[in-house]
């Protein structure tokens, strides 16, 4: 196996959020094109985004599909894997699954974790050139 390249992102790099520690839509909108930004300084690497110390309001389905669809918008930049880690915590495992569901559906490689080093072996499982890809 080889090694991937793999970008560390922490949400608070980009944003500011509430007092109680809470990324709102519009502020969620702004991340997405500050690490575009980002992540352009970067071609070719995977991308680890940690939101384990954030709380997000509950987002309904029309807000999450937004959320994928201003990602879309950017997909030639999020050309590599994207791992998100979460908070252990059943509401925000139940909102992850379905935004997985809407970045799949836009062809994404992204999977949710709630285990850091979990994220990092998955971004670092690289098949060698030429063999069969997932």
């Amino acid at each position: 196996m080889l090694s991937a390249s793999i970008k560390m992102y922490k949400i608070k790099d980009f944003i500011r959020w509430t007092e109680t520690g809470e990324i709102h839509l519009e502020g969620s909108k702004k991340a997405i094109h500050t690490l575009a930004a980002a992540a352009g300084y970067h071609a070719g690497h995977n991308i680890l985004i940690d939101l384990r110390d954030t709380t997000i309001s509950q987002y309904d389905m029309g807000q999450m599909l937004e959320l994928a669809l201003e990602i879309a918008r950017y997909k030639s930049v999020f050309s590599g894997r994207i791992a998100n880690v979460i908070p252990n915590d059943k509401k925000r495992l139940k909102g992850a699954r379905q935004f997985k569901t809407l970045m799949d559906v836009q062809g994404f490689q992204y999977e949710i974790f709630t285990d850091f080093e979990a994220a990092i072996e998955w971004l670092s499982d690289v098949k060698e050139l030429g063999s069969q890809k997932e």
